[in-house]
């Protein structure tokens, strides 16, 4: 009767058997994690605490946080990784004397495979007058508008010291200084490293008092001209000059400038283009010329939405071809679109995380800024999706270096700043979206 009961009770258990021991290896099965390190310029930290934040189109915010432990090593657990082409991303940040730093963005569970890094800098307060970083690139985006001509500025600064350089809390001295055309008029910053607040328009000057890190930091500013008969002072050392001017514009010279191959910033968007190489104390003077050089291409109208456009791609393939800075940029040629909404999307999520952390540190909100929040949060939302739907949603921000690091600091209503920079870091809380 045993082996009758056996031989019928034997094929149910088998079965049973086969069926909980997948359950049993799946639950065994190490949680991927995150493994990284806080350092203090190049020495592993020995204090501080870490924030694991997870960014994709519908949300974002803090995951988790911990304190670092010997050797500045930090671990945190990833149940559920990023999934490639999903647009989520994972990231980690640290604060140090009022400066938010992040790590590289990692869209991919690979990126858990290798020494996740974050990196700090002590600071140090500017000198009165500001200090006279290198403008490693700059970019004028001339577009005719409905009362003249609109200009899109780029200035991409360096800072080659190993230290955060910050605005002084009782002088009123700027970190940075730099003067813009004398005949621009409505000036105003755009989207961008700079934070609005941070900035300020004195006597044709722009002075910056946000916190300026250790590598390049990608500021916009936005104005008009009444003519194409303007200067442009640079002081300083301006390693790369560039002007794009639609087609729309007479003819024009730009001495010391040169005039080289026209671009396609769009697909059928074209600009006339000036380069200037290795520029110290220079002042460039647009006017007009009649010798008929640089004579009109077709012209297809464009609005400044595409100029944007083109000044992100522009920024993106420029940082690229110079081989960015401290981590080890990517490397890419000019023009690439699908690089250029990549590198656009990565710069939204950190954004994104930006302005939430700069809103959570805020013991309350007054209504205008809580409206603000939003507004920024809401039109960066609004973007990502939008590059998603344009790219197909095929590929995500990669994790890869984009340049130097940047910073924010407490204090100031919430907003966002981008770096567009290797290590990420952040110090406005309030910034421009």
């Amino acid at each position: 009767m045993a082996r009758s009961l056996f031989s019928t009770l034997r094929l149910p258990l088998l079965a049973l058997v086969f069926l909980i021991l997948p359950t049993l290896a799946a639950a065994q099965e190490p949680v991927p994690e995150l493994r990284g390190r806080l350092y203090l310029d190049s020495i592993p930290a020995d204090s501080g605490t870490v924030i694991l934040h997870r960014v994709n189109p519908e949300e974002a915010g803090p995951v988790d946080s911990v304190r670092v432990g010997p050797g500045g090593n930090f671990v945190f657990p990833v149940q559920t990784p990023p999934a490639p082409g999903s647009g989520e991303v994972l990231f980690v940040s640290s604060r140090r004397e009022g400066i938010l730093y992040f790590g590289e963005p990692i869209s991919e569970a690979a990126g858990l495979d290798s020494l996740y890094v974050v990196r700090a800098f002590e600071t140090r307060e500017a000198p009165e007058g500001g200090l006279p970083f290198t403008v490693a690139l700059r970019g004028l985006f001339v577009d005719q508008g409905p009362m003249g001509w609109r200009v899109t500025d780029l200035l991409q600064i360096r800072n080659d010291s190993a230290v955060t350089w910050v605005a002084g809390e009782e002088d009123d001295h700027p970190v940075w200084q730099y003067p813009v055309p004398p005949e621009a008029r409505g000036l105003r910053v755009g989207r961008s490293d700079l934070d609005p607040e941070a900035a300020r328009f004195e006597d044709g000057v722009l002075q910056v008092r946000s916190p300026i890190p250790p590598g390049e930091r990608l500021y916009v500013l936005q104005y008009e001209l009444d003519v194409l008969n303007f200067s442009i002072p640079m002081p300083g050392v301006t390693e790369l000059m560039e002007i794009f001017v639609s087609d729309e514009a007479p003819p024009l010279q730009m001495p010391p400038l040169i005039f080289d191959q026209p671009v396609e910033l769009e697909p059928g968007s074209l600009y006339r283009r000036w380069v200037g190489e290795g520029l110290v104390q220079a002042v460039i003077r647009v006017e007009p010329r009649r010798d008929g050089d640089g004579a009109p291409l077709a012209w297809i109208v464009v609005g400044l939405a595409v100029v944007l456009l083109g000044v992100g791609v522009w920024a993106v393939s420029r940082r690229q071809g110079a081989g960015g800075s401290g981590t080890g940029a990517e490397r890419g040629s000019a023009g690439g679109r699908g690089a250029g909404a990549e590198e656009r999307r990565r710069e939204i999520l950190l954004l994104v995380a930006r302005l939430d952390d700069a809103a959570e540190e805020r013991d309350e909100l007054t209504p205008e800024q809580k409206a603000r929040y939003q507004s920024q949060r809401n039109a960066l939302m609004e973007e990502l999706r939008s590059l998603g739907a344009a790219t197909g949603g095929g590929e995500t921000a990669g994790a890869g270096s984009t340049g130097g690091a940047g910073g924010t600091a407490g204090g100031d209503p919430p907003g966002a700043s981008s770096s567009g920079a290797g290590s990420p870091t952040s110090r406005e809380p309030s910034g421009s979206a």
